[in-house]
């Protein structure tokens, strides 16, 4: 178990961990002088209690990561600044014919690590593809999987005349698996998160929603190109974009209800 409890040396009873801990797992002894800590009811590894306790004094193991402190103005970024990112990011599908440093990809997946989880359940595995002969292959399998009736015919011409039907080109594929099924839901956070620090770094991206869809009906496939029997949740192409952008498309405002004790 990776929470073991409070070093009573340092624990100050802030009392800040019962009040964050979403399964109750603190609480204080009868006398006040000493907080407890009962796995009873299972901790959920949200690692919150690390986070809130000033002192640092909550014990842990085998967490695969270390803890790294806030600056006292975390939360530094503006919302326009973050607002300016979010807007301005496109679906890339032209790239250049160059290849991003694995330095800078790690970055990217780096990030996903962070994004919120259902249930903080964090079983998601990455399969990065940057070898032009693998996903040459991949576009292989899936026109050979295809019906007539899905355009069959129309892929195969794109790809004999040198064009990819499906990645655009891109010199990177990422593909976000697993086997718990909780991750349909988690992976498409941990995707947004991905897009969204390619943009920083200058990188396009895109989300390849047709053949992800494709290869949930076809398994024979995902198990050759995964080599296992996972279930893939998420697929985005990465590169640096060869086209450039003058202005944002309009997009219609999200209709909202709102429902408020207020009488304005």
């Amino acid at each position: 178990m990776p929470i073991q409890g409070i070093d009573i040396a340092e624990c100050n009873l802030c009392k800040e961990c019962i009040k964050e801990c979403p399964k109750s797992n603190f609480s204080i002894n009868s006398t006040k002088t000493q907080i407890l800590f009962d796995n009873a009811k299972g901790c959920l590894l949200c690692g919150h209690c690390i986070a809130v306790c000033p002192k640092g004094a909550i014990i842990y193991e085998n967490m695969k990561d270390s803890t790294f402190e806030f600056e006292e103005h975390y939360n530094s970024i503006s919302y326009d600044a973050l607002y300016r990112v979010m807007r301005s990011k496109r679906s890339i599908r032209q790239f250049k014919n160059k290849k991003v440093t694995i330095e800078l990809i790690e970055k990217v997946i780096d990030c996903m690590r962070y994004a919120p989880t259902s249930m903080n359940k964090r079983t998601l595995k990455c399969l990065l593809i940057s070898d032009d002969k693998k996903i040459q292959e991949i576009i292989d399998l899936v026109i050979k999987g295809l019906d007539l009736d899905e355009g069959k015919e129309e892929y195969k011409k794109k790809r004999d005349n040198g064009i990819d039907p499906f990645f655009y080109n891109a010199p990177h594929i990422l593909i976000l698996h697993s086997d718990n099924e909780w991750d349909s839901k988690n992976a498409p956070i941990s995707i947004t998160y991905a897009m969204l620090c390619a943009e920083t770094l200058g990188l396009g991206s895109c989300w390849i929603g047709g053949i992800q869809i494709f290869l949930s009906e076809h398994k024979e496939i995902q198990k050759k190109i995964l080599g296992n029997d996972n279930n893939i949740y998420g697929i985005i192409i990465i590169g640096y974009p060869a086209v450039k952008y003058f202005r944002g498309p309009p997009r219609p405002p999200i209709e909202t209800k709102i429902i408020s004790n207020s009488s304005n």
